[in-house]
């Protein structure tokens, strides 16, 4: 029978000093699983022993699985350093009129929240009823949860499982959900075996060795307790409104506006709720309007986002609905959110002027999600605010010179670099690009969204930034992300390097034939309806004659590694010209992504059949992509030329080299290494195993020479 074991734990007060990673929203909020299994052993402890039927059912609760969790909203207090002895007395010989002289400062920082809301914990199971039982008797012994000054009480009981579903539910703080590898300890099967010779031996730390005057103490460390690591989700939630008329028409505010006419509708909830609860009133003012909101209230407050209509490049990008995100942390409730903001009408905040239209609450969230999708690449709809990258006016008859543009734009990608991390985005950026134009067809300037805003138009920049890995929207930043400024739109983009595993291991001396049968199969399905293949995967122009173009304008296909770097072939790789050429122009992305996906089984002859193929994106981290400040050769590079008599070989191929790398718009290596150089007759085909050191990390893929589209010349990025 489905049921869940339910657990309520009230703090005497409304203060939580215990410290631990591992949830989103406030760090060390709520008492993760592991922490609140300790405390109930704690309290089923008599002395050094448990009773059969308490180890019993906690054996029983460390087999299930990681619970969900609802918790009050805290908020992360002001921190105190308190200085104490430490538990070192002998490092000044044991005197303790010395004990001054080891004392450590302890930080104390607590999280404050509501204590009249327990935080509940709630597992699932299907069997077990008089364990759960059982530990609800336990959980009645709970006297601390946390450091020692963390006095708690607890209270368990068992419900159906619709019962537990609607006590979270209506829990008003967030309901935190595992979902995974991650950071918070819960218990596992051994934990309390664990836990009792961590106790064991912790009352015999220190042991005698030795007797008479050689005798001397030994401190041993207990072992550490055994806990497995759950990931949490614990993600924001969403209230979606639409702005419509009286006859439920669509009313639309210019992009231009976005910034005043938030302002217009925080403000208007926020007096909402103010005079409807104006014991809260200071809250509300700190966590709607953010006036007199500090540091510790970042993660509390409310973000309002214009969701300008986007998907063509002809669609007029105006705002004709809103998203308000709640985080986690927020302890305003989400119903009370919802009425402050319904049936708002924006007005100018500066003239008190009424806009038309209402916002009408919706459940309808599609163009809203285009926002939240995950991408690697995101460009501005409105310009992020970066007051430290402001451009210098300039009167009619000045002009900039290109060393003050390049000083102006360093101080932008250093003020994006900043804005991510107050957004509290960890990923790194791999390309930052600035500009006052929209990057969108019928984008605005960034100049224009100063109307109305109490930001300079000089500190407002329109932003793409790309990262290695993929990044979760929606995507806001800069110091205008609580009230419209700064949302970036996800940009899908089409894979530029795709790899084809064979879930085999094949000796490399077989990857000119695999690279040869891949080259025949991409050509095969790239045929047209008259029977023919363009030149990206060709290589041919229509009329027969080779590709000889100054760019790169067709695939470049290899016999890969796949980084396990043991000279087998496990994996065939098809790169297009513009990822490995930088100077090639992007071509038919469409094509290119078309024709990979439609390979599902390579006929490689004597070598066999490959059945189960998919083509994979290759993103940053792999060494095929890096980036990195060394790349080593794989394959050997073959030169371009043909080597003369008076020639020195290995000055040769580096020479050669030096023009491959400004040929494929990659930066001039620093240092080029040589090795296992030869040579064929007459001077032809110079090659040689190749290390490429550069002064700036390079990304992938890198593939030099004359063979370079049969894969030859293939590097490997070196971390």
């Amino acid at each position: 029978m489905a049921q869940s074991l339910t657990i309520a734990v009230r703090f005497h007060d409304g203060r939580y000093y215990g410290r631990e990673d591992g949830f989103n929203g406030v760090e060390g909020w709520p008492p993760s699983p592991g922490r609140l299994f300790q405390a109930l052993v704690a309290g089923a402890a008599r002395g050094a022993t448990l009773l059969p039927e308490d180890e019993h059912a906690l054996k029983w609760l460390e087999g299930l699985n990681p619970p969900r969790i609802a918790a009050p909203a805290a908020r992360r207090g002001h921190g105190a350093k308190l200085f104490v002895p430490n538990n070192d007395l002998d490092a000044v010989g044991g005197d303790p009129a010395r004990v001054s002289e080891i004392r450590v400062g302890k930080l104390w920082r607590p999280h404050f929240f509501d204590q009249n809301e327990p935080v509940v914990y709630v597992w699932d199971f299907d069997s077990g009823l008089p364990q759960a039982r059982q530990v609800c008797t336990i959980a009645s012994r709970l006297y601390q949860l946390g450091r020692g000054i963390d006095l708690a009480w607890a209270s368990g009981d068992v419900l159906g499982r619709a019962e537990a579903d609607g006590v979270l539910e209506a829990h008003p703080g967030s309901v935190r959900t595992p979902r995974g590898g991650g950071k918070t300890p819960v218990p596992r099967p051994g934990t309390l075996d664990s836990l009792v010779e961590r106790h064991r031996r912790k009352r015999s730390r220190l042991t005698a060795e030795g007797t008479g005057r050689r005798a001397h103490q030994l401190f041993a460390q207990p072992p550490k307790a055994s806990f497995h690591h759950a990931g949490y989700d614990s993600p924001s939630s969403y209230l979606h409104f639409e702005l419509r008329a009286s006859k439920g028409e669509f009313r639309a505010r210019p992009l231009g506006e976005a910034m005043p006419f938030l302002v217009g509708l925080r403000d208007a909830a926020a007096h909402r709720l103010q005079e409807y609860l104006p014991s809260r009133s200071v809250l509300f003012e700190k966590l709607i309007v953010g006036r007199g909101a500090g540091p510790e209230d970042l993660a509390q407050r409310i973000r309002m986002l214009p969701i300008p209509s986007i998907g063509a490049e002809h669609t007029d990008p105006s705002i004709r609905r809103i998203s308000v995100e709640i985080p986690p942390a927020c302890p305003i409730r989400i119903d009370d959110l919802l009425w402050a903001f319904a049936q708002l009408q924006p007005h100018d905040p500066q003239t008190g002027e009424a806009w038309s239209g209402n916002l009408v609450s919706t459940d309808d969230s599609r163009m809203a999600d285009r926002f939240m999708q995950t991408a690697h690449t995101f460009r501005t709809m409105t310009p992020a605010v970066l007051p430290k990258a402001q451009r210098r006016r300039l009167t009619v008859a000045d002009q900039k010179r290109a060393s003050e543009r390049s000083q102006e734009e360093t101080l932008a990608y250093n003020g994006v670099v900043q804005a991510l991390r107050h957004a509290g985005l960890n990923a790194r950026p791999s390309h930052i690009r600035v500009q006052r134009e929209p990057f969108q067809r019928r984008g605005v300037r960034a100049e224009t969204f100063a109307v109305g805003a109490r930001f300079s138009k000089h500190s407002l920049w329109h932003v793409e930034i790309r990262f290695d890995e993929p990044v979760s929207g929606p995507l806001v930043i800069g110091d205008g992300r609580f009230c419209g400024l700064g949302l970036m739109e996800p940009i899908a983009t089409d894979p530029d390097v795709v790899a084809f595993d064979l879930n085999a291991a094949l000796d490399h001396e077989h990857g000119a034939m695999l690279v040869h049968h891949l080259r025949r199969a991409l050509m095969y399905l790239a045929r047209d309806n008259a029977g023919q293949v363009g030149r990206l995967f060709s290589g041919h122009d229509p009329d027969g004659q080779s590709d000889r173009r100054d760019h790169h304008e067709h695939v470049f296909l290899a016999a890969d590694d796949g980084g396990i770097d043991d000279g087998s072939v496990r994996r065939l790789i098809v790169a297009s010209p513009w990822a490995a050429d930088r100077r090639a122009k992007r071509g038919a992305t469409s094509l290119f992504d078309e024709v990979t996906q439609q390979l599902t089984e390579l006929r490689a002859g004597p070598l066999g059949r490959f059945n189960r193929l998919a083509a994979k994106p290759v993103e940053g981290g792999d060494p095929l992509i890096g980036p990195a400040l060394t790349w080593i050769g794989k394959t050997p590079y073959v030169a371009s030329r043909n080597l003369k008599k008076r020639d020195d070989l290995a000055e040769f191929v580096k020479a050669d080299l030096y023009v491959e790398c400004s040929r494929r718009g990659l930066p001039k290596p620093n240092q080029i290494d040589v090795s296992d150089l030869l040579v064929g007759p007459r001077g032809g085909n110079p090659t040689a195993q190749v290390t490429l050191h550069f002064g700036i990390a390079v990304r992938g893929p890198l593939l030099l020479g004359r063979d370079s589209h049969r894969g030859g010349g293939l590097f490997h990025a070196v971390k």
